[in-house]
């Protein structure tokens, strides 16, 4: 028996990583980590605005905050077979975004790539002021969906947002490739096989 609902994480399942690549390019692996724990996830959880966090990555990096944002917008790339699967999905099933990002960040990426009609629902952590692996998050993606969390699917590419998803009685799948997740809707009568 299938589930009835589908919700996807964005970074790194429909959207390329942003903060991890960028992050690289400037610091040392520690020093990246320790960032990413700490002003990218201020502004995940909607404790530091867009603004914000570019303007600290920046001092960090010592290059301006408009640079930081370019750059930021350069790693964007989207995954346009993810994107497919997911039209297709949306005729016969429920299918939701569950997502750790800056609101203002990620929304402007679904606006410009015309992603928003792809949704039934969409959940940003920045704007629910909590994040994956939460479990606070995921039942608010329950109660928006009006569905038990046994009918649900979480497609994330981070093994601990994953587990958080099943802790909280969700299925859950490790998002590796799109070629994986294909045989995974067809596997399970989601999508056909053509």
């Amino acid at each position: 028996m299938t589930s009835d609902v589908l919700v996807f994480d964005f970074f790194g399942v429909i959207c390329s990583e942003i903060a991890p690549f960028w992050l690289a390019r400037y610091l040392p692996v520690d020093e990246a980590a320790r960032v990413k724990a700490t002003v990218v996830h201020a502004a995940d959880i909607g404790e530091l605005s867009q603004q914000d966090m570019f303007s600290q990555l920046g001092e960090i990096a010592h290059v301006s905050p408009k640079q930081v944002e370019e750059e930021w917008w350069s790693y964007v790339v989207i995954d346009r077979d993810v994107v497919e699967m997911i039209r297709k999905l949306k005729v016969d099933h429920t299918v939701a975004l569950l997502t750790n990002a800056p609101a203002e960040f990620v929304r402007a990426i679904l606006r410009k790539y015309e992603l928003f009609p792809l949704f039934h629902a969409i959940v940003v952590s920045g704007e629910e002021r909590c994040a994956k692996p939460d479990p606070i998050i995921y039942q608010r993606m329950l109660e928006r969906l009006s569905v038990p969390a046994a009918q649900t699917v979480m497609i994330d590419d981070n093994p601990v947002n994953v587990k958080g998803a099943e802790a909280a009685g969700m299925n859950g799948l490790l998002f590796e490739s799109s070629d994986q997740l294909r045989s995974f809707l067809v596997d399970r009568h989601y999508l056909s096989g053509c």
